[in-house]
């Protein structure tokens, strides 16, 4: 229907016909430019205006052509950067000023903004409405992304930590599977009914307005970031429902003396920081394996897949949503298990899997012609794909990049890691509907071995997280320092490690000396 309404558009302004070249790039365009607006300060502006230049160029044989193009790479580069600036200004105050509860407040103003103008592009006839509409609304999902994995991450007691911190994700599939069923034919799936269908973003936007200031603001912001003692405590016991919370107290004041020097970092501090190199890396390798495991492609083109396989319009449509269905059951399912199994073991089986029916899925495809049932079996091989990226990739990235590091640090980790992922998301929505024309019933196979680069990597460089507070998470990357100051051994190893050239006999005429109050509870010192 979005589709058939650029081209009404198109040609009510210029008197043409649309282009299937033009039609593909304006939907792409349509479609990524959701994820310009999440990469909050990206840098894809350049590229958009670039490769949208050399495409209209194969348009200029009538001006009001020209004009239609020329207004469409206006739009979608000059608010790409501008938005930029203001996406990063939006961040210093989130991120580096460290609001948890008042920046997703704020953030609502943009969905509402960007619902308004989705829902008002018929009304006024205009595409480019359409196209900022959605620039706002990814805007709005950026910040989301950012801030609400790691305030949940932050409210939940280290035990029920994993659970909670998949609710975000939650969130995110109980809307994609309203939105698809909200989008039938039935329903708003009409051309008079789908500008209020882009307008269903403003309900939750004002719903969070009214519930969010019931809730407490999170208790380490308050106590590490803020100082904030009895404000903590207090918002501990809320959470907890419970007066005894000493306990978390005592660990958070645990985290804040040992994380003294690693309070303030901005981005690039983070970025040239050693011992937050190793942490940085894996949490954005895991951000890439969220988005290049190929599920934006069939979230995206999940109905054109399935009638490309063989499939009826109408079953089509069923299949779409029967995709959202199983997301949200299996999001439902792997809530209890983050906390039983593991973060880490549940990306491995989540990867493997989606690595194994992105084989069948492909396989599927270029049979199909051969036998008519396999057309079927590419429906099953993508459910398959979902249930798999559902049980890992789909939360765990997020989840774990808040985990990873302590509360320094923290909120410019997952705005380099919001960066990355919206980035890479941009890359995809922009670029499978090329890549499918080019590579046909091959496009999978691109993903299929990223899969496999990610399922190696998690493997070999991601921990476990699970029942470990932040602190001893922090811990395992340090190195020449060690959270358990008790342990002799971990002692004389770190110790090796500032000077070699001590002997054995050297090393056991040292004592260890309890750090004074003012210092950092992990520090050591050794008097010789």
């Amino acid at each position: 229907i979005l589709k058939e309404f650029i081209a009404n558009v198109y040609r009510s302004k210029t008197g043409n016909f649309l282009s299937p070249e033009l039609s593909d790039l304006i939907w792409s365009i349509t479609v990524a430019i959701f994820a310009v607006g999440g990469m909050i300060g990206g840098i894809a502006g350049g590229a958009i205006a670039d490769w949208c230049g050399r495409k209209a160029t194969k348009h200029k044989q009538e001006e009001a052509k020209k004009h239609f193009v020329d207004n469409i790479l206006i739009v979608c580069v000059a608010f790409s950067l501008s938005f930029t600036l203001f996406a990063k200004l939006t961040n210093s105050l989130v991120s580096l000023s460290q609001i948890r509860k008042c920046g997703l407040l704020l953030n609502n103003a943009i969905a509402i903004l960007g619902a308004t103008l989705m829902s008002s592009s018929q009304l006024f006839r205009s595409i480019e409405c359409l196209i900022l509409g959605r620039f706002f609304i990814g805007l709005n999902c950026g910040l989301n992304t950012a801030l609400v994995p790691m305030y949940l991450s932050e409210i939940a007691p280290m035990t029920l930590r994993g659970a909670l911190g998949t609710v975000s994700q939650l969130g995110i599939v109980i809307g994609l599977l309203l939105s698809q069923i909200l989008g039938l034919p039935v329903i708003l799936g009409t051309n008079e009914g789908w500008p209020f269908l882009l307008g269903v973003a403003f309900i939750p936007a004002v719903l969070q307005l009214l519930l969010l200031p019931m809730c407490p603001e999170s208790p380490r912001y308050l106590l590490i970031s803020k100082g904030r003692v009895n404000e903590a405590r207090f918002a501990l016991q809320r959470l907890r429902c419970s007066s005894e919370v000493e306990d978390d107290i005592e660990e958070m004041r645990v985290e804040d003396r040992s994380q003294q020097h690693e309070t303030g970092l901005t981005m690039w501090q983070i970025i040239r920081n050693k011992q937050l190199q190793t942490p940085l890396m894996i949490g954005i390798v895991m951000q890439l394996s969220q988005q290049l495991s190929g599920i934006n492609a069939i979230l995206y083109y999940s109905t054109k897949i399935f009638e490309d396989a063989g499939m009826d319009e109408e079953p089509a449509k069923i299949g779409t949503i029967g995709v959202g269905a199983v997301m949200l059951i299996m999001t439902l399912v792997s809530i209890p298990l983050m906390d039983k199994a593991g973060r880490r073991t549940l990306h491995l089986y989540g990867l493997g899997g989606m690595f194994i029916t992105s084989i069948f899925l492909t396989i599927s495809l270029l049979v199909r012609f051969i036998y008519h049932g396999m057309a079927y079996m590419s429906v099953v091989s993508a459910l398959a794909f979902v249930v798999f990226f559902a049980v890992g990739p789909g939360s765990i990235p997020w989840l774990i990049t808040a985990e990873l590091f302590s509360q320094g640090p923290r909120p410019a980790a997952i705005s380099i890691a919001v960066l990355v992922n919206w980035s890479t998301n941009f890359v995809v929505g922009l670029g499978f509907p090329l890549m499918q024309r080019m590579m046909e019933n091959y496009s999978f196979l691109p993903f299929t071995g990223f899969l496999a680069i990610f399922w190696t990597f998690t493997y070999h460089k991601v921990p476990e997280t699970k029942n470990r507070t932040f602190e001893e998470i922090a811990a395992l990357f340090r190195r020449d320092e060690y959270i358990d100051t008790s342990s002799a051994q971990i002692a004389r190893n770190s110790f090796q490690s500032v000077d070699n050239s001590y002997d054995t006999k050297t090393l056991e005429s040292c004592r260890l000396i309890e750090p004074e109050p003012s210092s950092s509870c992990c520090s050591v010192r050794f008097i010789r």
